[in-house]
């Protein structure tokens, strides 16, 4: 009677990474960096994991849902990348990312550490 119009959107929420997933990226991306780029620094050597998964996405045609950009430093007169943020990444996006870094780790010759070995336990339990 007051003139008020209601609506009600229903739509599916995208779950954001797990802690679990987020602890496991991070140990994994640690044993990498300990077994196969000690010379960069561990934030570094994330970025451009991230910008190197962030490529093959789009390359295979699922692009993040918040992808990076670039930007141009007016002063400097040079782009800038912003890499796309991991704390922006789906549950399903973090699982990629995880599955990524085991191929790469692979590659690289990387022995999983007991610490990496006990997250990917803990991952596993609170997937299922």
């Amino acid at each position: 009677g007051s003139g008020r119009v209601w609506e009600a959107v229903i739509r599916p929420r995208v779950t954001t990474r797990k802690s679990a997933q987020n602890r496991l990226f991070h140990a994994l991306i640690g044993d990498i960096h300990e077994q196969a780029f000690r010379g960069y620094r561990r934030d570094c050597l994330k970025a451009v994991f991230v910008s190197q998964f962030a490529a093959e996405k789009e390359e295979m045609g699922e692009p993040l849902r918040h992808p990076g950009a670039t930007t141009w430093d007016w002063k400097r007169q040079c782009p800038v990348y912003v890499r796309p943020s991991t704390t922006d990444f789906s549950t399903a996006e973090a699982g990629d990312f995880i599955e990524y870094l085991y191929a790469e780790g692979a590659e690289l010759g990387v022995t999983w550490s007991q610490r990496a070995l006990a997250v990917y336990d803990e991952y596993k339990e609170s997937s299922a």
